[in-house]
């Protein structure tokens, strides 16, 4: 029992840290649902714990009686039952009854039959054990509480780092949106302000004064990775998961919101003939990846880890 008592007090400490992640990125708008999620996650924890810890005791338990189960008052199978009265008690009794009048004190009233007939029932044992399992869950979760406020801020930490790793190089961070595509439309704000077209669609596009290029700049960076990947298998089928065609890959990459790693940035920097520089709080602080081809421009990103509820993003960074 105390191992799963341990499980379940972890199980609370991360969840609470997740919480906390997803109040804190909330915006005014998502800060409602965010609440229900999180409340949903907290009870559906509690419950799977409960059955964890009522499935731990039948194991621990295996002769509790029906009685135990049910709380009822009822004799289970198998028990022997009450001898039968000898007829003379009960005309004793019935007489004595007869002779007790409404003034005798002795008579016990309504109400205080009623208090004898229920102080004479067993307690609810079935009743008695979920009190008792709500106090483990709740004591469990205060330590969870508990444990998870006396750690470390590692959002903070991290923010305080990329702030200062901004002003040593001089860089302005824009938001992009935790949609799956901040890799491709960071990337995509990055040769904007590099001067440096996303394609002759999208040059034609711009020329033409067709709104939505900008707002949409990562359907074009896709199309870009992609493209490069497919006509380069040899440098990228080494890197795919186990049993992934290189195909499957960039129709995932060109045609889905599947969020892009280290192999799409590497595509994207040899297509457009950009060094990217990666900013992120952990290591020596900025990575370069494609110096050697990259002398368009510098494209910097930056990277966060912990910032976001949903997990790692990467945002659009410019020179001052």
């Amino acid at each position: 029992m105390e191992d799963l008592l341990t499980l379940h007090r972890k199980q609370l400490r991360d969840l609470q840290s997740v919480i906390t992640q997803k109040k804190k990125s909330a915006t005014k708008k998502t800060r409602r649902g965010v609440n229900d999620d999180c409340e949903r996650l907290e009870r559906e924890l509690k419950e799977k714990q409960a059955l964890e810890i009522t499935a731990l005791e039948e194991e621990l338990n295996p002769t509790s009686t029906v009685e135990e189960n049910d709380g009822s008052s009822e004799p289970v199978v198998g028990d022997n039952p009450p001898p039968p009265e000898e007829p003379e008690q009960k005309e004793d009794i019935s007489t004595k009854l007869q002779e007790t009048t409404l003034e005798d004190p002795t008579t016990p009233t309504n109400h205080e039959r009623i208090q004898l007939s229920t102080s004479s029932k067993k307690p609810n044992r079935a009743k008695a054990r979920l009190a008792r399992r709500a106090a483990q869950i709740e004591e469990i979760t205060a330590q969870a509480h508990q444990e998870a406020a006396s750690q470390p801020n590692l959002r903070a930490i991290e923010a305080e780092r990329m702030k200062q790793l901004f002003e040593e190089n001089g860089l302005v961070e824009i938001q992009i949106a935790p949609d799956g595509h901040c890799l491709y439309s960071a990337f995509a704000v990055g040769l904007e302000g590099a001067g440096i077209s996303l394609s002759e669609e999208a040059k034609t596009s711009e020329e033409n004064g067709e709104g939505g290029t900008k707002m949409r700049g990562y359907t074009f960076t896709r199309k870009a990775a992609g493209a490069y990947i497919s006509s380069h298998p040899d440098d990228f089928i080494p890197f795919l998961e186990e049993g992934e065609t290189l195909d499957g890959h960039v129709r995932k990459v060109t045609s889905t919101a599947e969020w892009g790693g280290q192999m799409e940035l590497l595509a994207l920097a040899k297509e457009y003939g950009v060094t990217v520089k990666v900013v992120q709080a952990q290591g020596v602080g900025v990575t370069a990846m494609n110096e050697e081809e990259g002398e368009k421009a510098d494209v910097w990103l930056a990277y966060h880890r912990k910032g976001y509820g949903l997990g790692e993003h990467y945002n659009a960074l410019r020179k001052k």
